[in-house]
């Protein structure tokens, strides 16, 4: 059961970043693909957002206390939801923020 929960925790935390890293590529079409580098990244941010947000809402000051949460199992689904929504909107606006600016860049070296 430890071990159930150990890979639902682990792609709890992965998949957001995969999910806001596939938005930022699809709208910035940026011709490098970074992968793990853009996903690690938007992992970070999308964890501190939803840690910030979490120390207001629901009182949780540090991992353990996270741990506790993800024990109800009604927690776990409000989670994930929340980290979709806060890595589409990050993809979303990065994206359109890489392809301004890397518009801006190709037309100045040209």
């Amino acid at each position: 059961m430890d071990f159930l929960f150990a890979v639902v925790a682990f792609f709890m935390l992965i998949v957001p970043g995969l999910v806001s890293e596939w938005f930022y590529n699809w709208l910035s079409r940026v011709r490098q693909r970074t992968i793990v580098a853009t996903t690690l990244i938007f992992n970070l941010l999308i964890f501190i957002i939803n840690m910030i947000g979490l120390q207001i809402f629901n009182d949780v000051f540090d991992v353990q206390d996270l741990y506790e949460h993800f024990l109800c199992l009604h927690f776990d689904v409000k989670y994930g939801i929340l980290s979709i929504i806060v890595a589409i909107i990050l993809g979303v606006l990065f994206g359109i923020l890489a392809r301004i600016f890397w518009i801006r860049n190709s037309r100045t070296e040209n």
